[in-house]
Order: structure tokens, then C-alpha cells, then sequence
């Protein structure tokens, strides 16, 4: 049941895996919004690029989401001003706004069914102690000029303290307009292929990828789009991005208003509707990778059933977002040493038209040598090493890796099926997993990426690192970066641990 909507009501191509040596011009990894975007631009513009996923095109963050298309990402105006000033604010809303636009234009231009429809988008607060925080961002609306209005409520049964209403917001379909733009993007010569791993990066004038089959691709320029960078390229992200888990529970309802909304505190609830399938999405329970193992869809399902007293429950599902501390993503050159290897990350759960801003802003950056926006996004704010969130987080880090090895596990094997423990084999820290069919999984708990030790999650049956939001499903086997490498049996060498840092 753990299958999004935006999946199951696609199809999409196909695409063959990357089966000999590649020599490219432009290598995109990563077939999200932001790396198929970034195809269909270049090649738009003429150049030789390529693109590779580890899995398939559209399976990841975007084609997990709520499909929500708007510059209305919660209360970030007012961080941006306080850290970087106004005309950076404006800038964020600018981009975004135009990201929104593209959507609806391409999706006119060739025809696509990506469900767009323009319609507001409420940010709103049921604590008084946040009345303060709308109020200054409504004033920040004003002053940059957005259509937009400071309410007292919102159309949903839900008593609330404020509201603020952005006009000529959108909500669409991602995956299907994300197969369409890479159908385009391959009829305009540019190359697509599906599981083809990476798992060495080794930069300078001419990058060289090596992918899981032991083919090797070399590449002029390369853009890092897969979510979490699948090579640091001494950017230290993985001190920067703080992973988050989401749920999203799809509830049957015959009618909503036309709108969308979110809350500005914690815990978030999310709300925007399916007409097409008659669903109401709700969505939040949000927490880092590896820190809860909760019902969180129960919790879902038990708030959709009190405000909207329905428990049809039709669809759920999760993802997987990376948050930058300063709450802008990263996009642009990975460092001032590399370039030509450009990284888009950190969307904060915004990703549909930040990843579309953050394809515009890169193609730019190459086909223009520079973008009005690259400061905005750049690597080289401090602002984030600077803050109170950087510390909290890498703190943890330091915590969850050093408490980790400190737990060896249960020195008996468990009957129990389809739940994972951690268990101690020959004094060898396990992940048992047995499946429904009497299947025994057990595979060294060890993260590939930086050695931290993997939890289980039981909602998605999958182990989770704490650390920096790499997860495996029970047999091992990568599910989302920033591991490259897959867990070994307990039966095989220690795993291997690649940061990919250098």
C-alpha cells in the first residue's frame, strides 16, 4: 500500500540501463525534476548531454510528494531577510514564481495531462504564539508584491488564529510532467539510462564515474542532481543537510476547496485534494531519518478521520527531504575548486519548483557563465555553519554515531516475521530480518557512507542511518543516498564505507 498516487497513475518509458564505457559532454545524475529539467534545457539549447538514475526516473522525492506548485514554502521569507536582506528574499520568490510558470507553459506547449490548475495556497497557525511570525511575513508579501491577503480562517473545518492566503498558486501532477519533459528531453537527443549506479566519482578536467557494473563514464561538466550529492567534492554537505522523513495518507472525500494549506508550527498538517480521484491528501508526521519508528500513517489517518470524519484510506506513502540549516537550497558549483561539477540540493520539502528554479539556475550558470540567482543559492554562505541549527544537528550526529557502536544486539535470533532486529552474531553487530516466507536476511548494520549503524523502520521496512539519511531495505540494497554501496551478509568482509568527501 506503500505506493504514491503520482506512481501508480503514470506510466512513463522505459529506459535500458548504461551497458558500455560513455563519453559526454554534460552528465546529469539523478532523474528527478531537477536533473530531467536540466536535460530538457541543455538539449534544448543544442548541447551533448546524458543522464543516469540509479533506479528509475521519477521514483524518488518527486514523484513522492503532494504535488503542490507554489513559492508559498512555509515561513521562510523572513528567515531570508533577516540572514541575507530583502532583495534576497525577493529573489527566492522571483525564481520559484518562474519555476511555476515553466510548469504551466510546458505543460501547454506539448500537451502534457500534468493536472495543473492554478488556485491559493494558505500558510495558517492554530498557536497564538505565532500570530507575531504571519503577520511579519504578510508585511514582506506586501513590500515584494505578491497577490496575496492576511485572513482570520481558512475553508476547512479547522479553527485556526490566522491565515495567510497567496493568490495564483498551482498544484499539478510531477510524475506525469516529469516523463513527458524526459520523452521531450530524448527527442531533442539527449540520452537516458535507468539503473546505473554510481558508485566512484573521481573529479578534475574531464570527471570520471565509475557505475556498479564497472563501466565508467567520463564527463566534462557534470551536474550532481540526486538528491542528496552522491560526491561532496569537500562541500561538507553532509554537515549541512539535515534528512527528514514525511508521510502522506490519501483519504477518499467527494469534495474540497479549491486550495491548498499548510500550518507554520509543529506538528505540520498539510492538506491538498486529488479532484480527479476524489482524494484528500494528508501529509506531515515529519522526523529525522532513523529517529522514530511510530505509526506515523495511523496518525495521519486518525487526524484525517477527526477533522473530515473519513477513514477511507486509499493511498500512503513517505519521502525522503534534505534541509539546509539556513533553510535555502544548495545550488550551483560544488565548490570554488570543481568548476565544472554543479550540485542542487537541500529543497526543505519544496522541491517541485525549487528543483525546476534550481535546473534554470544551472543551465544559466553553463550556458551563460552565470546567473542572477547563484548568490542566493551559493555554497558559500556561512550563515548555515553559523547557526544554532548546524550545531544541533551535527551534534546529533556525533551522538547516533558513537551510541550506535555502543549497542551489539540481542544474542538470540527472534521468531518473530517481517520486523528487524538488531541482533549479535559471533560478536558481530547484525540487521536479522526474516520474511514472510521463513527467509533470513541478516546483513552488517554498518552505514556505507560514513559508518554510522543503521536502525530499523518498521513502516517501511527498511534500515535507516540516523546520521545522514541513507537507507537500505532488508536485503541490503540501497534505496537513498548518500550510500553508494550496499550493506554486505554477515557472511562477507565488513562493508566497505566510501564518503566520498575528497
Amino acid at each position: 500500500m506503500n505506493a504514491p498516487y503520482w506512481i501508480l497513475s503514470s506510466e512513463g518509458e522505459s529506459y535500458e540501463p548504461l551497458t558500455e564505457d560513455l563519453s559526454t559532454d554534460y552528465l546529469i545524475i539523478g532523474g528527478g525534476l531537477v536533473g530531467i529539467t536540466t536535460l530538457y534545457l541543455l538539449t534544448k539549447a543544442g548541447l551533448k548531454a546524458s543522464l543516469i538514475d540509479a533506479t528509475r526516473i521519477g521514483y524518488g522525492t518527486s514523484g513522492r510528494n503532494t504535488g503542490k506548485a507554489t513559492a508559498q514554502h512555509g515561513y521562510i521569507y523572513s528567515r531570508i531577510e533577516k540572514n541575507y536582506g530583502f532583495e534576497k528574499a525577493k529573489q527566492y520568490y522571483t525564481i520559484n514564481a518562474k519555476a511555476m510558470q515553466f510548469i504551466e507553459d510546458v505543460s501547454k506547449e506539448y500537451g502534457i495531462d500534468s493536472q495543473f490548475k492554478k488556485l491559493p495556497a494558505y500558510l495558517f497557525t492554530q498557536d497564538e504564539d505565532y500570530v507575531d511570525k504571519l503577520k511579519k511575513e504578510f508585511d514582506l508579501y506586501q513590500r515584494m508584491g505578491i497577490d496575496s491577503s492576511f485572513e482570520k480562517e481558512i475553508p476547512v473545518p479547522l479553527r485556526v488564529r490566522c491565515a495567510l492566503k497567496m493568490n495564483n498558486q498551482a498544484q499539478f501532477h510531477p510524475k506525469r510532467f516529469l516523463d513527458a519533459l524526459a520523452k521531450q528531453a530524448v527527442k531533442q537527443g539527449g540520452k537516458i539510462y535507468e539503473k546505473t549506479r554510481v558508485v566512484d566519482f573521481q573529479p578534475g578536467k574531464e570527471c570520471i564515474i565509475s557505475i556498479e557494473n564497472g563501466k565508467k563514464i567520463a564527463a566534462k561538466k557534470v551536474i550532481i542532481a540526486s538528491h542528496y550529492p552522491c560526491y561532496d567534492g569537500k562541500g561538507f554537505y553532509f554537515a549541512r543537510l539535515k534528512p527528514e522523513r514525511s508521510y502522506i495518507v490519501g483519504v477518499e472525500l467527494d469534495s474540497f476547496p479549491e486550495a491548498h494549506m499548510i500550518n507554520i508550527e509543529q506538528p505540520a498538517i498539510s492538506l491538498r485534494y486529488i479532484p480527479e480521484e476524489k482524494v484528500l491528501m494528508v501529509s506531515g508526521e515529519a522526523h529525522k531519518v532513523g529517529h522514530q519508528d511510530e505509526d506515523h500513517y495511523q496518525k495521519l489517518k486518525d487526524l484525517a478521520k477527526d477533522i473530515f470524519n473519513t477513514d477511507a484510506v486509499k493511498y500512503q506513502w513517505s519521502a525522503q527531504d534534505y534541509i539546509s540549516h539556513d533553510y535555502v537550497p544548495y545550488v550551483g558549483v560544488i565548490n570554488d575548486d570543481l568548476k565544472n561539477v554543479f550540485v542542487a540540493t537541500g529543497f526543505r520539502k519544496w522541491g517541485l519548483t525549487n528543483s525546476i528554479a534550481s535546473a534554470m539556475v544551472i543551465s544559466n550558470l553553463i550556458m551563460d557563465n552565470g546567473s542572477e540567482y547563484e548568490d542566493l543559492f551559493t555554497h558559500l554562505r556561512v550563515k548555515d555553519f553559523l547557526s544554532f541549527n548546524f550545531l544541533k544537528e551535527n551534534a546529533d550526529v556525533a551522538v547516533q554515531l558513537l551510541g550506535g557502536k555502543l549497542q551489539m544486539g540481542k544474542p538470540d535470533l527472534p521468531e518473530e516475521k517481517e520486523t528487524g532486529v538488531k541482533v549479535n552474531i559471533n560478536g558481530k553487530r547484525c540487521g536479522y530480518y526474516r520474511d514472510d516466507e521463513d527467509n533470513i536476511h541478516i546483513v552488517d548494520t554498518t552505514c556505507t557512507h560514513m559508518g554510522c549503524e543503521v536502525k530499523w523502520n518498521s513502516q517501511e521496512k527498511s534500515w535507516d542511518c540516523p546520521c545522514h539519511g541513507s537507507r537500505f531495505n532488508y536485503t541490503g540494497h540501497v534505496l537513498e543516498g548518500p550510500a553508494e554501496l550496499h550493506l554486505n551478509s554477515y557472511k562477507e568482509p565488513k562493508n566497505t564505507i566510501n564518503p566520498q568527501i575528497s
